[in-house]
């Protein structure tokens, strides 16, 4: 079976170690966690404005690269803010991990 493609989407004060377990729990549900502060935060200086800007580039093309966006945690900033309304103007699957694991759990995975 293939594997959809989820961005994990998180507050900027989420730890890596937070970030983690929500990249697991994804993939549990049948998902492929797509985290670019996982990812990306590793390489880049993220203090560097190039580097900034860069890794914005990279966030936004991965996103659309995404047929869904999962929203992990309960609280939101700039970024997550300014990531779901990308999502929402190229029509993306919008959901948290709770309302995925809900949907997966009766059945009824989301359809990417």
């Amino acid at each position: 079976m293939k594997r959809p493609w989820a961005f994990i989407c998180a507050s900027e004060d989420t730890s890596s170690r937070i970030l983690s377990q929500y990249c697991r729990r994804v993939y549990e549900l049948g998902y492929i966690p797509v985290c670019p502060r996982l990812q990306d935060g590793q390489y880049l200086v993220l203090d560097d404005p190039a580097e900034r800007s860069s890794y914005n580039a990279i966030v936004r093309d991965k996103l659309l690269r995404c047929p869904m966006l999962v929203l992990c945690g309960k609280q939101t900033d700039a970024a997550t803010t300014a990531q779901i309304g990308l999502a929402q103007k190229y029509s993306r699957i919008v959901t948290t991990l709770e309302g995925l694991t809900k949907a997966v759990q009766s059945g009824h995975p989301l359809a990417c």
